[in-house]
């Protein structure tokens, strides 16, 4: 197969997902690195496939909980870190994935590399 990109996003998103719903925070992370690292992907594959598909799943849990959120816990949060808006919090919250999401995407590109060097 030429390009595993598109395939490997979906299987991220819908690993991260499932890691971040009933895993500790950090699963998802994990879960993309195991995956790069086991599919062969490229540096350049691997950053943009943890990168797009933790920024999404990010994405989307912070949209779900700030509809969820009945005691303004992202408000308040918000407040504590120097006034930031709910929509704020929630582009920084998307931010957050994806730069996670791309450093774990490196990673398991160079274990996956130095391990089939090997």
């Amino acid at each position: 197969m030429k390009n595993k990109t598109p395939i490997a996003i979906i299987f991220c998103l819908v690993g991260s997902l499932l890691a971040g719903m009933y895993g500790p925070w950090w699963a998802p992370a994990v879960f993309i690195i195991l995956l790069c690292a086991l599919m062969g992907l490229t540096v350049k594959q691997s950053i943009l496939t943890g990168s797009i598909s933790l920024g999404v799943v990010y994405l989307g849990m912070a949209l779900w909980m700030s509809n969820q959120d009945k005691a303004e816990i992202i408000e308040k949060t918000g407040m504590l870190l120097g006034g930031l808006s709910p929509v704020m919090m929630i582009l920084v919250t998307t931010l957050i994935g994806f730069i996670t999401g791309l450093l774990s995407g490196w990673l398991g590109s160079v274990i996956g590399s130095t391990v089939s060097k090997k």
